[in-house]
């Protein structure tokens, strides 16, 4: 019974015990009945305790209805990316007395935990997953799935943390969500995500589909741009594709993410743009898109990282850009790095440096001694593989053959 519940939520907010609370009206053991719902009581008493607690029950009871109607808003406009509705419900559901009521609080820590996700402020994203674990054990089905999912996007978010096996926590976590209890098919995107970090191109493509379907039936059109983004992503991976079409799918998809004014969107797409022009060594146009998508992004960030560090590669491979220019860009992105306390990026843009200054024997030992180890303790099989290729094919024309066959073992089995 709700009036039960908003009886108990104010005789503790009060800090009334159950028989002050009935003194003169009922038994305390009636009081505990009438709040647990397992007892029937005459509308007198709800109009005594309501009097007693100076409150409108009627009014009170509204609003503790309305209270999950607002969650599910909120947990809609995250979904959406609606921001300014986010930022809007958010704020009505803090004002609410009953937000912590033992109904609606581990489902509101948990929308909170996607909240914080918005704001890449995974600090307090782990701090609700950890309190969510420790201290809520009856979740609903509906909220036990919600926390795989905030959980697999925690994953894919750590970027101080960067690593195939974090990666693969996320597979393994939301691949636990049951799709029937939970009905929200968005973490198909996620799921999409996560396998394409692991280089599973063929699973990346199939989860971001049927995110695609998803996001098109609810007129989710920002994420399904995300969702196509992906599929164009690993699609391109087919020797088969024709260029022209991949091309041409890109930039409708970059003119509908303008339309939507939706610039992370636009930059997304346009790095991915460039990265296509980059696998088939066309560096000027590589770079040309990769600029844009750095424009886009504000620093420091990873994705200013990221983009920054495409940006120099393709000027480097090109000759685009004058040597003291990437090198002044370089050891900017290193410094940014160093102030965000990535190591992931600091490994990258040392490794371009040397790239830059044309120091080979610094460049390989640093890979030996420092980039190699790194990555391997990341388990990041993509970057392995590549660092990994370049001391093989090092120590073959050197003429170190023990190397090079304990290099091509550790490849092979990758």
């Amino acid at each position: 019974m709700i009036e039960g519940e908003v009886i108990k939520f104010y005789r503790t907010k009060a800090g009334l015990t159950q028989e002050e609370l009935g003194k003169g009206i009922c038994s305390s053991k009636h009081v505990g009945k009438i709040e647990r719902g397992t007892t029937s009581y005459s509308s007198e008493i709800i109009t005594l305790f309501s009097e007693r607690l100076q409150i409108d029950i009627r009014k009170e009871i509204t609003s503790f209805e309305n209270l999950e109607k607002k969650l599910q808003n909120w947990h809609t406009a995250i979904i959406k990316l609606r921001m300014k509705e986010v930022e809007s419900f958010k704020n009505e559901l803090d004002k609410s007395p009953f937000i912590n009521s033992p109904k609606y609080d581990a489902l509101y820590q948990l929308l909170l935990a996607r909240y914080f996700l918005l704001q890449n402020d995974l600090i307090n994203t782990n701090t609700i997953i950890q309190c969510v674990q420790r201290n809520y054990k009856n979740l609903t089905p509906f909220e036990r799935n919600l926390l795989l999912h905030v959980m697999g996007i925690y994953y894919l978010g750590n970027y101080n943390n960067s690593s195939t096996e974090n990666h693969h926590k996320a597979i393994q976590t939301l691949k636990k969500i049951d799709i029937n209890e939970y009905g929200n098919p968005e973490y198909y995107y996620h799921l999409a995500v996560a396998y394409g970090w692991s280089d599973s191109k063929v699973m990346a493509y199939v989860y971001a589909e049927k995110a695609l379907k998803h996001f098109k039936d609810t007129s989710n059109y920002l994420r399904a741009i995300n969702a196509e983004s992906i599929m164009l992503l690993h699609a391109s991976n087919d020797v088969h594709i024709d260029f022209k079409a991949l091309k041409q799918s890109y930039i409708n998809l970059i003119h509908d993410s303008e339309t939507l004014n939706a610039p992370d969107k636009t930059g997304m797409l346009l790095n991915n743009f460039a990265l296509e022009y980059f696998k088939r060594k066309d560096y000027e146009k590589a770079q040309k898109y990769y600029k844009a998508a750095l424009q886009l992004e504000k620093k420091p960030s990873v994705n200013y990282l990221q983009r920054l560090n495409n940006y120099l590669k393709s000027s480097l491979e090109g000759k685009l850009m004058r040597k003291s220019a990437l090198l002044n860009n370089a050891q900017k992105g290193l410094s940014v790095a160093e102030g965000l306390n990535n190591e992931h990026y600091q490994v990258l843009f040392t490794l371009l440096i040397y790239s830059i200054e044309n120091k080979t024997k610094e460049y390989i030992k640093y890979i030996e001694k420092t980039a190699f180890p790194y990555f391997k303790s990341r388990n990041h099989t993509i970057l392995m593989k590549r660092y990994g290729k370049q001391l093989y094919d090092y120590y073959v024309k050197e003429k170190e053959f023990e190397k090079a066959v304990e290099m091509s073992n550790y490849l092979i089995g990758l």
